[in-house]
């Protein structure tokens, strides 16, 4: 974990993991194995100690950064997915090519089903051999992955500008003055 995270005793390291959970002290305590009639006490005990409030700072920022990755590996994910090339799929005599050859995108998720034919053939020392072959790729909806990914948070590619799209109406005076 972190530094500060390892100079706390056991009960404490784990009222931090559970206090990162919900931010909720309380319950926290309960879950850390305090006591349920006083763990809103014993919560406020413990985020009053010094070396409690380092390892839950360390611990907040952990959690940032790992979702900032997350929000990164998203977005790369979904814009190598947006601009992927279906003639990838492709050989040049126009056959599926093996799906091990295909570019991780569509291995990954664009090709959402697959129809295969299967041939058995007798081979040496009277061993059967399966013969599978990709005759048909079914594609997942990329105007959806598209869709996804304008609403990704760090794109924001659909949210509108302040103050746009509103309409403010302000009257004043009385009905009869109208």
């Amino acid at each position: 974990m972190s530094e500060a995270f390892d100079k706390l005793n056991l009960k404490q390291q784990q009222f931090v993991l559970e206090y990162t959970k919900d931010f909720n002290g309380a319950q926290a305590a309960i879950r850390a194995g305090y006591s349920a009639k006083t763990a809103r006490t014993k919560a406020a005990q413990l985020l009053a100690i010094v070396s409690v409030q380092s390892a839950l700072q360390e611990e907040v920022a952990k959690i940032q950064e790992d979702t900032r990755d997350d929000a990164k590996m998203l977005r790369e994910q979904l814009r190598e997915e947006v601009t992927a090339d279906y003639a990838d799929l492709y050989n040049d005599d126009g056959s599926l090519k093996k799906p091990s050859e295909w570019p991780m995108a569509f291995r990954r998720g664009l090709v959402s089903g697959m129809k295969i034919e299967a041939v058995s053939q007798r081979g040496d020392d009277s061993n059967d051999i399966e013969i599978v072959t990709v005759k048909e790729v079914k594609l997942a909806d990329r105007t959806k992955i598209k869709e996804l990914f304008g609403k990704h948070k760090a794109v924001q590619a659909f949210d509108k500008e302040q103050g746009t799209g509103e309409i403010h109406i302000h009257i004043e005076g009385k009905d009869s003055q109208l």
